[in-house]
């Protein structure tokens, strides 16, 4: 196999380092899994204080995975995930080298120097440009984005430099652009000389030229001895006349969105006319938990459980308020409608249960029925009837994302309920106790 890619890798890498937006957008995607809680749980929750030792051990293993700790690991794999077509890797020591041998640690690889291989045995070599190294299936963990689907770049990807490399170069070039703008250095262009005599020109230009060698030249030319005023026609355009700012803006958002970014989230502001609101900061960051954000941290979990054993499962801690929220009250008007078909006996308990699995209700692991479930409930209730205060109880607040207040609108609209109700109490204990003076001074006339 030809090594002619072995130079590939280190030119993504300068690409990347040469441009600030990129690397914004990549530190920020690491960053932002990497202060992430995590935890290693048993599949079944019933095996839980039994596989309670092998939890703590792969627990340590990736605290401290032999070289680096977990920080370091998610953005040692991190950068080569986010920056090489064939993305990250480590190689995994495991007892006495066997494919079910206990994970021992874990050697981080460099990805520029490693390759895929069509051979699903040995899927994975490494070379140093004269020897190669072949590493086989239970000795290898790889993480990569995009996988190439041309046959010649069989296991390669294709990583967010590479999608995104036009906007990039542009931005380099903006960067150059305005990077000459401030250096001391004369524009290019021409400068007219008017009336002067070419012998003089000439003299003068030689001139000019020993004043503009050396390391840090002086360039400002002296004229002299002319009537006509020169005048220096410029090969450039003004940054005014070419607004290159818009189109780097552009660009930004260009790079941005190859990374499943927003350029909120590398805290630059929106571009938009209407500035940055909170309800559309909130959107953004909503979008980028499902592009680049999400894509990551479902690799990560994948990588982390192919060194697991098939009885445990990584898992990360991403708490969301307001999709918890969300799902709480799509719980509680699930929960009121199946109550309703179940007392009306079209349902059963189980046929409930299993309905609000199917819909993604309940994120633990749970049999499907229950002692009892497949008969109907025996006491029928009015139609219409619910549990926990009927219909009013959900939909009505407006999330902070689409610009309400999230859940103060549900207590305002609890509250307010609570004092229309107290208000019909009262009148409901007024008329009772204005009921009963009346029937009490009746008896008293008739006595």
């Amino acid at each position: 196999m030809g090594c002619s890619w072995l130079d590939g890798g280190d030119k993504w890498r300068k690409i990347v380092e040469f441009q600030p937006t990129a690397v914004a957008c990549r530190d920020t995607l690491i960053a932002n899994i990497a202060n992430l809680e995590w935890v290693i749980e048993a599949k079944d929750s019933n095996q839980r204080d039994e596989l309670k030792p092998e939890i703590e051990k792969f627990t340590k293993l990736l605290e401290f995975s032999g070289e680096l700790d977990y920080i370091g690991l998610v953005e040692w794999l991190g950068k080569d995930y986010l920056d090489l077509p064939f993305g990250g890797a480590v190689e995994v020591i495991r007892e006495y080298d066997k494919p079910d041998g206990e994970v021992l640690y874990l050697v981080p690889l460099d990805g520029a120097t490693c390759f895929p291989t069509e051979n699903f045995n040995f899927p994975v070599g490494q070379t140093n440009g004269t020897e190669y190294v072949y590493f086989p299936v239970h000795a290898i963990d790889r993480l990569y984005m995009s996988p190439r689907t041309n046959m010649d770049r069989y296991g390669w990807g294709c990583a967010p430099p590479e999608k995104i490399i036009m906007s990039m170069q542009m931005l380099n070039r903006g960067d150059v652009y305005y990077a000459s703008l401030l250096l001391d250095t004369p524009q290019v262009g021409l400068l007219d000389l008017m009336d002067m005599s070419k012998e003089s020109a000439t003299e003068w230009v030689a001139a000019w030229k020993t004043m503009l060698q050396g390391i840090d030249p002086f360039k400002i030319p002296v004229l002299y001895e002319h009537t006509s005023k020169a005048e220096f026609v410029s090969f450039t355009r003004s940054p005014t006349e070419v607004m290159f700012d818009k189109a780097l803006s552009k660009y930004v958002i260009l790079t941005c969105a190859g990374y499943g970014l927003s350029t909120s989230d590398i805290g630059m502001p929106s571009s938009g006319n209407g500035g940055e609101t909170l309800a559309g900061s909130i959107r953004q960051e909503r979008r980028t938990r499902r592009t680049g954000y999400a894509l990551f941290k479902k690799k990560l979990t994948y990588f982390f459980n192919r060194l697991l054993p098939d009885t445990l499962r990584f898992h990360f801690i991403d708490l969301d308020d307001e999709l918890n929220v969300a799902i709480g009250r799509a719980r509680l008007s699930t929960a009121q409608a199946m109550d309703i078909l179940a007392k009306i006996k079209m349902i059963t308990p189980n046929e409930g249960r299993q309905q609000m699995v199917a819909d993604g209700l309940f994120t633990i692991s749970m049999p499907e029925t229950i002692e009892g479930g497949d008969k109907p409930v025996e006491a029928p209730a009015p139609f219409g009837s619910s549990v926990g205060g009927g219909s009013k109880d959900f939909g009505r607040p407006v999330s902070p994302s689409q610009g309400g207040f999230g859940e103060k609108s549900l207590v305002k609209n609890l509250q307010d309920e609570s004092e229309e109700l107290d208000i019909f109490e009262q009148e409901l204990y007024n008329l009772d106790t204005n009921t009963e003076q009346i029937l009490e001074e009746q008896d008293n006339g008739k006595d």
